[in-house]
């Protein structure tokens, strides 16, 4: 998903340095930005939470 003119929205998250390239890492693996990568995560998350 890139960003589109409907996403106006933030939300701030804090992370150590190595959580960050940790993260960094498993988007550039799957070939996806940060921000991409932890939308999907959050998605997957409140699908499950959900169910």
């Amino acid at each position: 998903m890139r960003l589109s003119a409907a996403m106006i929205e933030n939300i701030r998250l804090r992370v150590t340095q190595e959580e960050k390239s940790a993260l960094r890492a498993a988007a550039m693996t799957r070939g996806l930005t940060l921000s991409e990568y932890i939308r999907e995560a959050a998605s997957q998350g409140s699908q499950r939470a959900a169910a």
